[in-house]
């Protein structure tokens, strides 16, 4: 709380959480953080969970964000991604096996972190660690997806706070690559991607 010259205390936010996927953070209006990770409801279900992690060190109760049910005894490495929107309710992608149709998703949650809208498929079914970003009214989700030949990096872009979407191919490789990540600058959302090349950076959306 003081720009990282100190840290601490540490808080044991929740039990179960998933071994090895991602831990998505965001801010809230106030600033405060807000955390969504796989986590194993029980009997074993491997959704995601939010806590809203405030000022005060007195632990919350995770809330249940996504309804998959998706039951797997193993880790599937697919973290997920949040950010908050204009409204105060939070934009979020993850990956899950729902009803036998394992897919990348999207969907809205309240402030509490509880669902907001039903959730929908990414428009690709190859779609692997999607990250998401809100700039104003745009709101940007990215990926990598594998088609036999080659490595693609695509975003789903909405320019109207998510009213409607168009897919937009950014680049292709052939060569090894990371999963793009995306930051923000005022209403502008710039992604990068690591390839062979290098650094790749693309401004998808102003």
């Amino acid at each position: 709380r003081d720009g990282g010259k100190t840290f601490g205390p540490d808080l044991k936010v929740a039990d179960h959480s998933c071994e090895c996927c991602r831990i998505a953070i965001a801010t809230d209006p106030a600033g405060n953080l807000a955390a969504m990770w796989r986590h194993v409801f029980e009997p074993n279900e491997r959704d995601h969970g939010f806590v809203l992690l405030g000022t005060h060190t007195a632990v919350r109760p995770v809330t249940r964000a996504t309804f998959d049910r998706w039951a797997l005894d193993a880790c599937p490495h697919h973290g997920p991604g949040l950010a908050l929107g204009a409204s105060g309710e939070y934009h979020a992608v993850w990956f899950g096996d729902k009803a036998g149709k394992a897919r990348a998703r999207y969907g809205r949650l309240k402030a509490d972190g509880s669902p907001a809208s039903e959730p929908v498929e990414l428009p690709d079914e190859r779609a692997e660690h999607a990250d998401i970003k809100v700039a104003g009214r745009n709101i940007v989700i990215s990926w990598r997806s594998f088609d036999g030949a080659a490595t693609n990096w695509r975003a789903w872009i909405s320019r109207n706070a998510g009213t409607s979407f168009e897919v937009r191919n950014v680049r292709t490789t052939k060569g090894l690559n990371d999963y793009p990540i995306m930051v923000t600058e005022g209403s502008a959302v710039i992604g990068l991607w690591n390839t062979p090349g290098g650094v790749q950076i693309e401004k998808l959306a102003d």
